[in-house]
């Protein structure tokens, strides 16, 4: 390790194009560089670093992560407010979910998330779905049913393949329009010596 502290002394390798280092003590999220020296048979050497690797060896951490999902209305001619629902936890559109999180930590670089969304019956409704180093997704072409409920689960990758646990969040889909009761409306008109008052029944 070039500039810090020595991980394994030197030592010579019995094979010529590799080697093996063995009985090391390394930790989670420590960074080490592999220093090659190569000497030829008169005493000419040429010294290489390698790239740094990154030792990984826990998963990251998904206790002050937090997710949520924003809720989308359907725009239609009876929508007065289109676009982000004014209700949270509920939304009307039934194709198109977005979401976004932050907050998974770890001190070896964290490589990416996955996401999965599921339904009421806990069927997968995209498997999880690596979503590389973004931390929102706005997914459509969901088979979402007024009356049910979607959760979304995510979870944060590190550098040595190991997973954080699954945080979820749940959202839901209400697409149906309130129902007439079929009876007669009455409007009474009340007057004062001052005020107005119109009732509607």
């Amino acid at each position: 390790m070039p500039y810090v502290d020595d991980v394994k002394s030197s030592w010579v390798s019995n094979i010529i194009d590799r080697c093996e280092a063995t009985g090391l003590n390394l930790t989670h999220g420590i960074t080490v560089y592999v220093t090659v020296k190569c000497v030829n048979n008169i005493e000419l050497a040429s010294t290489v670093f390698s790239s740094p690797v990154y030792i990984s060896l826990d998963n990251p951490q998904a206790n002050t992560a937090s997710l949520q999902i924003d809720p989308i209305t359907v725009t239609s001619q009876h929508d007065y407010f289109a676009g982000v629902a004014s209700t949270a936890d509920v939304q009307s559109n039934q194709l198109c979910l977005q979401f976004h999180w932050d907050g998974f930590e770890d001190v070896s670089p964290i490589t990416g998330y996955g996401y999965e969304i599921v339904d009421s019956l806990n069927n997968s409704l995209t498997g999880w779905t690596h979503a590389g180093y973004r931390t929102m997704v706005t997914k459509c072409g969901l088979p979402l049913s007024s009356g049910t409920s979607a959760v979304v689960d995510v979870r944060a990758v590190n550098s040595g393949d190991h997973w954080s646990d699954t945080i979820s969040k749940s959202l839901r889909i209400s697409a149906t329009s309130p129902s007439l009761t079929g009876l007669d409306s009455s409007l009474f008109v009340f007057k004062s010596m001052s005020n107005m008052l119109l009732l509607l029944y």
